[in-house]
């Protein structure tokens, strides 16, 4: 995994806000070198069927690119050419309902990324049929329903100091939880951020 954590270890693409303060909380909160990206700061929402669009926007098309992007992340020179350290992810966490049956498949099983040079690091991230439905199923109380519970989040994942009074969650204990859902890989992600805590000096 690395000898520390003075390079950046992953970038995680969000799919929408949701997303993005879920993974700012755990950024947060186990104090790890991960960048968080999203469209808008999550406000427009990156789905299956567009996120070939941002792995080709700037940002990502090219290995050179990624580099001005993430000043950051670790390489490792074979025969002069450069690459990123195999231990390096690209978690993209997406919601499944919103495309077909077959975008969801190419997505899951990398298809639809095999023509892209992250490709090796890429780790789809699959919540069906979305986030707020795994959450549920992952034992995670929300107060509200529809439009008003998307509010809940910055609490239930609190990043804010302001909320420190709060009852937090045991990000352990939602990556056990999350084990015990179907339609959902969420852990790898979560299990891989708490393994990296291990290499803090």
């Amino acid at each position: 995994m690395g000898r520390s954590l003075s390079y950046l270890k992953a970038v995680v693409i969000c799919h929408g806000k949701s997303e993005k303060q879920l993974c700012d909380f755990i950024k947060s909160n186990l104090r790890i070198r991960i960048a968080v990206e999203s469209d808008k700061k999550g406000e427009k929402s990156i789905q299956i069927t567009s996120v070939m669009n941002t792995l080709n926007g700037k940002k990502f098309k090219t290995m050179a690119g990624f580099m001005r992007e993430f000043s950051d992340v670790e390489i490792r020179i074979i025969k002069t050419k450069k690459y990123l350290t195999e231990e390096f992810k690209v978690f993209i966490i997406m919601d499944t309902d919103d495309c077909t049956d077959k975008q969801k498949n190419d997505y899951i099983n990398k298809e639809m990324f095999r023509n892209h040079w992250l490709y090796p690091y890429i780790g789809p991230i699959f919540n069906s049929p979305n986030l707020e439905n795994i959450l549920e199923k992952a034992k995670i109380k929300f107060e509200k329903k529809g439009k008003e519970r998307k509010k809940e989040y910055i609490k239930i994942f609190p990043t804010d100091s302001k909320y420190k009074n709060n009852e937090m969650i045991q990000i352990k204990d939602f990556c056990e939880n999350l084990k015990k859902v179907n339609n959902t890989n969420m852990e790898e992600f979560i299990n891989f951020c708490i393994e990296l805590t291990k290499y803090q000096k």
